[in-house]
């Protein structure tokens, strides 16, 4: 089968795991991305389109929109309860308008010199397309290929599903535990991670050195992290790395000199406490702090996680700079819980499991492909 996989940025390298586990299995797979992203993960059809989210100039005219239309709610509910995204008013309707225009040109050649509308599945990270009227993808429908749209990160909780989008996707995933509460739909699998890619090393456990790297300080908690940092200072000695604003190869290369990554703290809407940033740390054999939601706990099962909260950080650390050795054997069920639970290989083995059941694939993995109503 021909897999393409498009996402607006490669935020965090699950798109290159789910791309090069297609290829192990013996299928073609390409990933499109419509800009560069700061993280620096491996692109591979890149059409670097201006003015997405991130970009100095988008986060100016979002914050002009913001305050023109303050008023508006940025999602509405559907039907069934969805939080659906559309254009808050005018000028951001115009701004998508004028966008895609701006965009058009690139994206149809690079249609046309990859060859972009020959694939079996269209896989859509967050849902998106080139275009929000969604052209593409009805034009890939109507000869027959097949939609997924696979929800991660905020873009459902903020954003929301984009309607045209939607009525054409065959198979609605996640790999984020609340989105199941926002939208009973969809189907869950674990974040596909393939740790083969990371040398496993058992940090030294003679001095806490602890690490932290959020993209976003508030989603993380990290008020929280460094206000129990320093009040453990005052007793013990300890390192501490707040790793932002560098390349994801300097993030590595900073996770591995720590023996403790804190990922999250809090309970914040939208969270189940860990993800990439975590799978990266465990994977190296650093162990991971988090907090998590009582009932993703329960659903999360046996784990290597450290779990903490706001009120218990701080003696946590305080616990643990005394006896780092407490860490060592976290360090090794973490590397053996991540390829178990997250493998990607094993991810893709279930999402081909729905493909036969739906009688995409035949038993060989080959595309069945669907109606054309062209």
């Amino acid at each position: 089968m021909r897999f393409l996989h498009l996402c607006d940025q490669n935020w965090v390298g699950m798109a290159n795991a789910f791309v090069e586990a297609h290829r192990r299995h013996g299928h073609e797979a390409r990933l499109v991305t419509l800009c560069e992203c700061a993280n620096e993960f491996e692109e591979d059809i890149c059409l670097h389109l201006p003015l997405l989210k991130g970009t100095s100039f988008h986060v100016f005219l979002k914050g002009v929109m913001n305050r023109l239309e303050r008023n508006r709610p940025k999602t509405m509910r559907s039907p069934t309860g969805v939080p659906t995204w559309r254009a808050r008013g005018l000028p951001e309707k115009v701004f998508f308008r004028l966008r895609e225009q701006l965009w058009k040109p690139r994206i149809e050649r690079a249609i046309r010199d990859h060859r972009l509308d020959e694939f079996d599945v269209y896989h859509l990270e967050s849902g998106v397309e080139f275009y929000r009227d969604a052209r593409f993808l009805r034009a890939m429908k109507a000869r027959g290929k097949r939609v997924v749209s696979y929800y991660v990160g905020t873009d459902l909780r903020n954003r929301g599903v984009i309607p045209a989008v939607r009525e054409l996707s065959d198979l609605d995933l996640t790999c984020e535990w609340d989105h199941l509460a926002l939208d009973p739909s969809l189907t869950y699998f674990f974040i596909p991670f393939d740790a083969a890619g990371f040398e496993y090393r058992e940090p030294d456990f003679t001095r806490l050195r602890i690490c932290h790297a959020p993209r976003n300080r508030s989603f993380k908690g990290t008020e929280h992290v460094i206000a129990a940092v320093e009040r453990v200072r005052r007793e013990v000695d300890l390192d501490f790395d707040l790793i932002e604003g560098v390349s994801h190869a300097e993030a590595m290369r900073r996770k591995r000199a720590c023996n403790l990554l804190i990922d999250h703290v809090g309970e914040f809407e939208g969270t189940t406490g860990y993800g990439m940033n975590s799978l990266e740390a465990l994977a190296l054999g650093v162990p991971c702090m988090a907090s998590f939601l009582p009932a993703y706990l329960e659903f999360l099962g046996r784990h290597p996680f450290v779990v903490t909260t706001p009120e218990t950080l701080a003696q946590q650390l305080l616990d643990l700079a005394r006896n780092p050795e407490q860490l060592r054997e976290r360090s090794r069920r973490g590397r053996a819980w991540v390829e178990e639970t997250h493998g990607a290989d094993r991810i893709v083995e279930r999402i081909y499991d729905i493909y036969r059941d739906r009688g995409w694939m035949d038993e060989n993995g080959n595309a069945v492909p669907g109606a054309i109503t062209a």
